[in-house]
C-alpha cells in the first residue's frame, strides 16, 4: 500500500494519516508513504514513529513528468498492490505513475470542493480522473463538486477522528493558558487552520473586534501559519483596534492542547471539505460557530452542536459568537453534544474500516484476495 500526498506538514489531511496510523489493519496490509515536497515534513518523525516507512519523493514544483516516472520506478520496485492519492497533484500524477507501473488498485481522496481548486488543477484533475479504480469523497458536498461523468466510482467515507487520543493530549487548560499569557478568566475564542485566504481570518477577526467591545476581557487564539498572511491579518487586527487582544501560535503540532485552552471555536471560511480541526474542537465538548459550507453542516447541528451561519456573514458571525460568550450554560449544553456527536458518527475507526473495505472490494473486482 502507497499512500501519496503533497506534503506532510500539519494541515487536515496530513494530520488524518497520523490519526489512522493505530487503527490500520497491519496483518493484511504493509503501509508506505509517499511525499513531494521536501520541506514539509513536520510529520515525518511522528509517522516513521508509528513504524511508516516514508519516501519524499523531492517534487518541489507542480506537474513534473520526471517526478512521475520517480514515482513509477518506486511502485514497480517495491510491488505497489494498491496506490492511494490524496488531493488534486498527486491524484494526477498518481494517476499517471500508476499506470506506467501497473498499479493494479488505484484510488483517490479528494478533500476539498472542486470548484475551489486551482483552474488548471482542476481541468488536468478532471482529465485523469477516470484513470483510478475509486474515487473517496470527505463530504457529500464534496462529492456533489466532483465530475458527474463518474459518479459512479465515487463514495463519501467521512473524516473521522480519534476521541479518546483528542482527550488524552488535550492536557491542563489552565497550564496551556498560562503558556500563552491568558489569564483564567479570560474568554478564548479560537481557531485552527492554515492561514490562507479560503479561511477568511479577516471575518473571524472582524465579528471579534464587535464581540471584543462587550465583554473586553476576551481573546482570539490563531493556530496556523501560511506565507506572510500572519503580518497581513495583524495589521488587519490593528485597524479593528483588538491587535492587544489577538494572540497568533504559527503552526503546532500541540493542537489539541491548544483548542483546551479555548472557550469558543470558530471556522470562518469561505469553502471547506469536512475539517479535522473542527471535530477535535467537538470532541472536547467546545460550542462552535461556523460559516455553513462544505461538509460543515454535516458536523454542527445548527443549534444543537453550534451555530452555523452564511459564509462572509459578519453580523450573524457577530451575533452567534456574542451569544456563545455571554451564555456560559449554552456553550456547555451545545459542547456537551457535540462532544457525543462526533463520538457517535465520525470516529477514526469506522473511517480506516470502510477505506481498507474499499482497497479489499477494489482488489476483489481485479481477481485477487487480501
Amino acid at each position: 500500500m502507497l499512500w501519496l500526498i503533497k506534503g506532510l506538514g500539519l494541515g487536515g489531511a496530513e494530520m488524518l494519516f497520523e490519526m489512522a496510523a493505530p487503527h490500520l489493519d497491519r496483518e493484511r496490509f504493509d503501509y508506505q508513504i509517499g511525499y513531494f515536497l521536501p520541506w514539509k515534513d513536520a510529520l515525518v518523525e511522528r509517522l516513521q514513529q508509528r513504524q511508516l516507512p516514508i519516501t519524499c519523493f523531492d517534487i518541489p514544483r507542480g506537474f513534473s513528468l520526471r517526478g512521475v516516472r520517480r514515482i513509477a520506478q518506486f511502485c514497480r520496485q517495491q510491488q505497489i498492490d494498491v496506490l492511494h492519492m490524496h488531493l488534486p497533484m498527486p491524484g494526477v500524477m498518481g494517476r499517471l505513475a500508476g499506470k506506467r507501473a501497473d498499479v493494479p488498485a488505484m484510488i483517490y481522496t479528494e478533500h476539498n470542493l472542486w470548484s475551489r481548486l486551482n483552474p488548471v488543477s482542476r481541468m488536468i484533475n478532471r482529465l485523469t480522473f477516470g484513470m483510478h479504480d475509486r474515487a473517496i469523497a470527505v463530504s457529500q458536498d464534496v462529492a456533489d463538486s466532483m465530475s458527474r461523468r463518474y459518479m459512479e466510482r465515487v463514495q463519501v467515507i467521512n473524516n473521522g477522528i480519534d476521541c479518546d487520543a483528542v482527550r488524552t493530549l488535550a492536557g491542563d487548560r489552565d497550564e496551556t493558558r498560562d503558556r500563552l499569557g491568558i489569564k483564567a478568566d479570560c474568554l478564548v475564542v479560537g481557531k485552527v487552520a492554515n492561514l490562507t485566504p479560503k479561511k477568511n481570518h479577516e471575518l473571524l477577526i472582524d465579528a471579534f473586534a464587535d464581540l471584543h467591545q462587550a465583554v473586553p476581557n476576551s481573546r482570539l487564539l490563531l493556530v496556523g501559519q501560511f506565507a506572510d498572511r500572519e503580518q497581513v491579518l495583524r495589521q488587519h487586527a490593528s485597524r479593528r483596534g483588538v491587535q492587544d487582544a489577538v494572540i497568533f501560535t504559527g503552526p503546532s503540532t500541540e493542537v489539541p492542547q491548544l483548542v483546551a485552552a479555548m472557550d469558543v471555536f470558530a471556522m470562518s471560511s469561505n469553502f471547506e471539505g469536512l475539517p479535522i480541526s473542527l471535530l477535535e474542537a467537538m470532541s472536547l465538548g467546545k460550542a462552535s460557530i461556523c460559516t455553513s459550507v462544505g461538509g460543515i453542516p454535516q458536523v454542527v447541528r445548527d443549534g444543537q452542536d453550534g451555530f452555523l451561519v452564511d459564509a462572509g456573514d459578519r453580523i450573524g458571525f457577530a451575533a452567534g459568537l456574542k451569544r456563545l460568550a455571554q451564555n456560559r450554560q449554552l456553550r456547555c449544553d451545545l459542547g456537551a453534544s457535540a462532544a457525543a456527536h462526533v463520538r457517535e458518527a465520525f470516529d477514526i475507526r469506522a473511517m480506516v474500516a470502510q477505506v481498507e473495505q474499499v482497497y479489499c472490494d477494489v482488489l476483489e473486482c481485479k481477481g485477487r484476495t487480501v
